[in-house]
């Protein structure tokens, strides 16, 4: 098992968000979930055996407070020191929220929820585009995937498991894959959901709903292309077999069974679906 699931948040389908947990010799926790949710946290990791001393590194996929509330108290908890991308790090090192722009119907509805402040942490380390996190604990290789904020990352596992923070969010049901509800640049967002299914993602795994599996996403999003050879399992996540940058490019296929999904699926700069997609 390359990544362990913590679900927070109670019962209410869209106050629900999943933390993440890379198991190693150190862990690394990511996202862990919004203020107020630590002691919920703590209490699933006490299910588990994982004792916070076990957790190395602290990561944070993006400055939205719904990902970082909590990482202030896990900081002090566990004495992990407390990763972030460099575009993203203001917001939580002041504890402020990006400009949150809509893309789907559920995103102007339930806006009002994100746009709180939280408790401002101080990051310790400052990721970049391709940093492996083994050197500090645990596997994955950082992706930045701007989009939803200028600083959100993914972190590509050598199983082809892919935590993606809110690149994808889910619809009315848990496992239905939809555009992210917020982007800063919904352009950059489809990009960087390509750019992840190149570096080899199989599995998608959102702050919000999911787990989703890539095939079901082009589904969804008839645009996505699909590498026909699978790829990323070797090495440290770094998804070399597929990689558009320099090698080989490797062959590709559109899924089957397209369905139209109105203008870019959602992720085109204009409010996509409405809930009932």
């Amino acid at each position: 098992m390359s990544v362990m699931t913590l679900h927070l948040g109670g019962k209410n389908p869209f106050r629900c968000y999943n933390a993440y947990l890379i198991p190693g010799v150190k862990h690394v926790l990511v996202d862990p979930g919004p203020a107020g949710t630590a002691g919920e946290l703590l209490e699933q990791l006490s299910r588990h055996r994982i004792s916070l001393g076990d957790i190395g590194l602290i990561v944070i996929t993006h400055g939205h407070p719904d990902h970082f509330g909590s990482a202030s108290q896990l900081k002090e908890w566990t004495r992990a020191p407390l990763a972030v991308h460099e575009l993203d790090a203001e917001y939580v090192n002041f504890g402020s929220v990006p400009v949150l722009k809509p893309v789907t119907r559920l995103g102007s509805l339930l806006k009002s929820l994100f746009a709180v402040k939280s408790e401002p942490v101080e990051p310790d380390i400052i990721l970049h585009d391709g940093d492996r996190l083994s050197r500090y604990a645990g596997h994955g290789r950082v992706i930045q995937t701007p989009g939803h904020t200028a600083g959100s990352i993914s972190i590509l596992l050598p199983d082809g498991m892919c935590i993606v923070g809110d690149l994808l969010m889910r619809g009315l049901s848990v496992r239905t894959p939809s555009a992210p509800w917020f982007a800063e640049n919904a352009t950059e967002a489809r990009e960087s959901l390509q750019k992840v299914v190149n570096a080899g993602a199989k599995t998608l795994l959102a702050g919000h709903g999911g787990p989703f599996d890539v095939e079901d996403v082009a589904r969804r999003f008839p645009w996505l292309v699909l590498p026909e050879s699978e790829a990323g399992e070797e090495g440290d996540g770094d998804g070399s077999g597929s990689s558009v940058e320099g090698g080989d490019r490797p062959r590709r296929r559109r899924p089957r069974h397209r369905r139209p999904q109105g203008h870019n699926g959602g992720f085109g700069g204009q409010p996509g679906p409405g809930p009932e997609h």
